[in-house]
């Protein structure tokens, strides 16, 4: 799947520069009809040409999505072929109009921001309907078809180079954004990469605080009766903290070698592993299994964490068969 790229937002022509590019475009258009608007600003539909093209100019501006909704994208040319109608069909017929012409160059700024904008074959469009515009014009007035083409190629020229430059920008751009993506993984990884050692060292710190003197202890051969009883205690704390390491929390810890200096046989499972439910609902569940635990005086009992239909539960199983489930 191809990867969207809004190069209007990277070119930032969405922000405030875009205003900024907005307003320069209305103060020179509008001084360029103050002192050069000619015959056809002194028309009613010369004076709303104008204001239609100034407001076109902001609306392409305004942020609305990638690519260009439609509606304004029609609005757009709309603006482009009522300007060349009310503009071009009150110039001088013959000869190089000059700036009184403005409307040209101010439709080809708005089709060329519609083009960097995600609607390149509809600001073609446009560039086509201003040039068939000013072709017909030319061809009903004078009889020279010629002459409307010569008025406009150099705008369509224009707009093309600044299409093929969009081209150009949108396929970097796409290839930026997917290099930034890659980028982005490979830091996730590595940071997971990063989190999952120095869990280990964690455990591994622990577990030499935990058993380091125990075993020192065995190496030397001169342990009792009751510290071996210690040492198989624990022994099973630590078989909790690797094999039932979600629940091995809060007060849960503590029950369990209660239960087991009263002789109470148990295993804390965790079959989720890395998946872990809300911290809240294993603090919930290691006090509802405390509670469980603290009331056992013999026998064999499994505490397990597990997904039971997609939702974690924890179960408290014991030898009589009784079996009691916590769930969120």
């Amino acid at each position: 799947m191809r990867t969207q790229v809004d190069v209007g937002r990277l070119l930032g022509l969405t922000g405030p520069g875009a205003w900024l590019l907005a307003a320069l475009f209305c103060a020179t258009n509008i001084t360029l009809v103050i002192f050069s608007g000619g015959p056809p600003m002194r028309t009613v539909e010369g004076w709303v040409a104008l204001v239609l093209v100034l407001g076109a100019a902001v609306v392409v501006v305004v942020p609305s999505g990638y690519p260009l909704p439609l509606p304004i994208v029609v609005g757009v040319l709309g603006v482009v072929a009522f300007s060349s109608i009310a503009i071009g069909w009150n110039l001088v017929p013959v000869g190089w109009p000059g700036y009184t012409s403005w409307h040209f160059g101010a439709d080809t700024f708005l089709l060329f921001m519609v083009a960097l904008r995600g609607r390149l074959w509809w600001g073609a469009a446009g560039m086509a309907l201003m040039s068939l515009i000013t072709i017909h014009w030319t061809w009903a007035t004078t009889g020279d078809a010629w002459h409307g083409f010569d008025l406009t190629y150099r705008q369509i020229a224009t707009y093309f180079a600044g299409a093929f430059f969009a081209i150009w920008l949108r396929r970097t751009a796409r290839q930026i954004v997917q290099f930034q993506e890659a980028e982005r993984r490979r830091v996730e990884a590595e940071q997971t990469l990063a989190a999952t050692a120095d869990e280990r060292r964690l455990q591994l710190e622990r577990v030499r605080e935990l058993a380091g003197p125990a075993l020192s202890r065995i190496a030397s051969g001169a342990t009792d009766a009751g510290e071996r009883r210690a040492h198989g205690l624990l022994e099973a704390e630590l078989r909790d903290q690797i094999r039932g390491r979600a629940l091995a929390i809060d007060q849960l810890p503590a029950a369990l070698t209660a239960a087991r200096t009263r002789g109470v046989e148990i295993a804390l499972l965790d079959d989720l592993r890395d998946d872990l439910p809300p911290a809240e609902f294993l603090s919930e569940a290691a006090a509802w299994a405390g509670a469980h635990v603290a009331s056992l005086k013999g026998g064999d009992a499994t505490i397990r964490l597990a997904l039971v239909d997609g939702q974690p539960v924890v179960t408290f199983a014991t030898s009589t068969g009784s079996t009691q489930t916590f769930s969120s």
